[in-house]
């Protein structure tokens, strides 16, 4: 156990590791302030959601239709008393000079009228949106999808017949999810917000790739410290010298998800207090609402917000022990740190490469899309439909197989280590 704690002492002490930590935190806590005009729209949503209820029915809507005409004439006697006019919606209201002319601090209307305006167009957008986003969505032809997605990746043979055979279980599932009403719920406006590409790709991603750039250098730094300072000789030579190997890596991966849980937590903290999600965490996130781009966003699981938030957390933190392990392989092959930085990362610029090398009718171009570092490239995407080239299971079989592969490669590593010259 002391040579553990000696071990772990290495890496908390280290300024390098520390002062990086903070500086990515930081930076990740600075990127959200580009996004914080969207705050208090959110606030809005949550409380248009907190009031009517997140499931859309037709009790829903007429409820937010009656709310909405009600507004409107409590709108038309704000603008009567300041301007000398009213409107028939809050659209030409929005449009009118009038409202242009004042809509800041300081103007003829006070903040808490320029906010109650902004309810008011927004329960009238989700009013009017619901009905029509619920319709195109349900209009969706996953066959047409499928079609044209692998005529566009230009696939043909077993790649193409494994893609159809895809697309054929999506179909399944899309006709589960209009059985189930997974569609009809609130959630932030797709078009105009992209909160789930801002969660679950942007600042995500950050997490991710910052995690990735820790766990290597703490693992580099850690396995090569001897070899580094020149004293392997001094500490290997010694009866149990080779065994501290194992202690090391241990450590390794317990600081791994140490530093994935810090970059994790204090992020993921400063992002839901900057955005609320208080009334959408529930919300299933296949909502017809979280469409962002041309096609929404369609869950192969009947997953949450929070669900998957959860899942994501836990599939990084599992990636981060796998990075850890697979920077141990190396480090155990190339006795210098900053080598193997710089061979981890060919490695994974080597990964994202090979499946443009396969041939578009070979089964292997679908296989080769199976590897962690394709994985944490698509986080906005985990368990949705990723097109012609993953399976339902894709996430669960692509960390079982490459937890196992370097399982056993870190396993004979240890063994050889334990055989090898230590000069």
């Amino acid at each position: 156990m002391d040579i553990k704690i000696q071990e772990f002492k290495k890496l908390i002490c280290s300024p390098v590791i520390i002062g990086l930590t903070v500086l990515f935190i930081l930076f990740n806590i600075f990127s959200m302030s580009a996004s914080s005009y969207l705050k208090e729209d959110l606030k809005i949503i949550n409380k248009v959601i907190s009031e009517f209820g997140y499931e859309i029915n037709d009790e829903m809507i007429s409820e937010m239709n009656d709310k909405y005409k009600n507004s409107l004439k409590e709108l038309n006697k704000i603008t009567k008393e300041k301007v000398n006019k009213i409107y028939s919606s809050i659209e030409e209201f929005a449009g009118s000079k009038e409202y242009q002319s004042n809509n800041y601090e300081g103007g003829v209307f006070t903040k808490e009228e320029l906010e109650f305006f902004n309810k008011v167009n927004l329960l009238y957008t989700y009013s009017n949106l619901s009905v029509d986003l619920i319709k195109a969505y349900e209009d969706i032809d996953i066959n047409e999808i499928a079609k044209n997605t692998i005529s566009s990746h230009d696939l043909s043979g077993q790649a193409a017949e494994i893609s159809s055979k895809n697309y054929d279980k999506l179909a399944e599932r899309f006709e589960e999810i209009k059985e189930n009403e997974e569609h009809k719920n609130l959630f932030f406006f797709g078009i105009n917000y992209r909160m789930h590409s801002l969660l679950f790709k942007e600042t995500l991603m950050k997490c991710i790739f910052e995690i990735i750039i820790l766990v290597v250098l703490m693992t580099a730094y850690l396995i090569n410290f001897e070899f580094d300072n020149k004293t392997n000789l001094l500490v290997y030579s010694t009866k149990r010298g080779r065994k501290n190997m194992k202690d090391k890596f241990v450590i390794c991966v317990a600081s791994s998800i140490g530093v994935s849980v810090i970059i994790l937590g204090v992020t993921l903290l400063a992002y839901f207090i900057n955005f609320d999600y208080s009334e959408v965490l529930n919300v299933p996130i296949t909502s017809a609402f979280n469409w962002e781009y041309k096609l929404p966003y369609i869950s192969l699981f009947d997953h949450t917000v929070l669900e998957r938030l959860l899942l994501s957390i836990l599939i990084v933190i599992i990636c981060a022990v796998i990075f850890t392990t697979i920077a141990f392989i190396i480090c155990a092959l190339i006795k210098n740190s900053y080598l193997v930085i710089f061979i981890f990362f060919i490695l994974f610029g080597i990964n994202l490469l090979i499946p443009q090398a396969i041939s578009n009718s070979s089964a292997l171009l679908i296989y080769s899309q199976y590897n962690v570092f394709q994985l944490i490239i698509n986080s906005h995407m985990w368990f949705m439909d990723m097109g012609p080239f993953m399976l339902r299971n894709y996430e669960v079989i692509t960390i079982a197989t490459n937890a196992t592969v370097v399982s056993l490669l870190a396993f004979l590593t240890m063994k050889k280590f334990k055989r090898e010259d230590i000069n």
